[in-house]
């Protein structure tokens, strides 16, 4: 394929939106740094909350970050600088990894140490990604999720990915395949650019013709959580495939799948409190917004002001975006985070733990004094409860 420039409204240039939609990127690192990044605090030793909250990450990817992996030079790489730029901008300087350690095929087991012996996450789901566009196996492979679910099934729970740009029979082929492979659930992408035309292009949650026959076939197969990528890029009428409104209808629609809006919160407040009002099967997976205290708190604050006021607290779910950011910083940012005085809402220990880990256990039926003791003598465990945490990224910093 010629690797010639997209043009328009891409996802290179949605990505260069990110850095300025909702919170300021990496440049608003002046606006309210937590202290955990203004003093490059880490430690070995256990947060005092980890052993009474149970944190499950919502989304986590194992990426493919590597040069032979890039389908569009151009727009992919792109997209990778921009997230080493926000990896910059919630790291300590110490523990930053440079271009060359970002830039490599992230594999499974290494992901797992990450998560499991370098912070205090105790499960995750791991998202696929059909970024079929811009990435050959689509950025985080369902090859990596399906290794990840079979190998580590107390851990990990995974979205597999499907692209809806593929035609119906085969849309439905793949979805059996990732049932068979253990898919607790599925993620799609709305957005891609046109192999041919080089133009963007997308679809919309609520086509009848397209997505319901979709969503029927998985609800069919058993298939009950259903998460879409959004808001990211989203600037309006033009780029609607990203916005939250079709998503009424959908839910309105399939009320026994539960729809997990990926990035809620990045941009949009008031329009996502309002629609998960009406739609009780819409939950706000805090992908993106989560990192706002480590270097844009204002942000945070307002998006906070209006989801624990006008949104359900049991649909409110921590994702850290891992590994592009260490979840380390991420969690005990969260766990030591208070309101501002004067602000509308409080956030007990309780809630916390709801947003960190209790509401996907409920989702997902995971009882958790039970998955306590499934995981209590797993290599991780046992590596955390001997050692303390191991220092973050000290194996890819190496």
């Amino acid at each position: 394929m010629t690797e010639s420039p997209p043009s328009d409204f891409t996802r290179r240039t949605a990505l260069q939106a990110l850095g300025t939609a909702g919170a300021a990127g990496a440049v608003a690192a002046t606006r309210g740094v937590s202290p955990a990044l203004a003093q490059a605090d880490w430690s070995p030793d256990l947060h005092p909350m980890a052993e009474r909250m149970f944190v499950i990450d919502g989304v986590a990817h194992c990426y493919n970050h590597a040069d032979y992996n890039r389908r569009i030079k151009r727009a992919s790489s792109n997209s990778i600088n921009t997230t080493h730029r926000y990896h910059i901008a919630c790291t300590p300087g110490s523990y930053q990894l440079t271009q060359e350690q970002w830039e490599r095929d992230w594999q499974p087991d290494e992901v797992m140490d990450i998560m499991f012996m370098e912070s205090h996450t105790d499960m995750m789901i791991m998202h696929s990604v059909p970024m079929f566009d811009l990435y050959y196996d689509g950025l985080v492979s369902n090859e990596k999720g399906a290794y990840l679910k079979g190998n580590f099934p107390d851990r990990v729970l995974w979205y597999g990915a499907l692209d809806l740009f593929d035609p119906l029979d085969e849309v439905k082929t793949k979805a059996d395949k990732l049932i068979d492979q253990g898919a607790d659930g599925i993620k799609f992408y709305p957005t891609r650019i046109n192999f041919e035309t080089r133009e963007p292009e997308g679809w919309l949650m609520d086509d009848e013709k397209l997505a319901f026959p979709v969503f029927e076939h998985l609800q069919s197969k058993g298939v009950s959580h259903i998460a879409i990528h959004k808001l990211v890029g989203h600037v309006g009428p033009s780029t609607a495939a990203l916005g939250v409104d079709d998503l009424y209808k959908a839910a309105e629609a399939f009320p026994d799948i539960t729809f997990h809006l990926v990035h809620a919160g990045w941009q949009n407040f008031e329009e996502t409190a309002a629609l998960m009002k009406a739609r009780e099967n819409v939950t706000a997976v805090l992908e993106g917004p989560m990192l706002f205290p480590l270097f844009d708190m204002a942000t945070f604050n307002d998006m906070m002001n209006v989801f624990m006021t006008k949104v359900d607290l049991d649909r409110l779910i921590y994702a850290s975006t891992s590994v592009n950011q260490h979840p380390y910083w991420i969690i005990n940012t969260f766990f030591d985070f208070q309101p501002p005085e004067g602000a509308p809402y409080t956030l007990s220990e309780d809630a916390k733990a709801k947003i960190l880990g209790a509401n996907l256990a409920r989702y997902h039926g995971i009882d958790i004094p039970s998955q306590r003791l499934k995981i209590a003598d797993d290599k991780w465990s046992v590596a955390k409860r001997e050692n303390g945490l191991r220092a973050p990224y000290i194996m890819q910093r190496s």
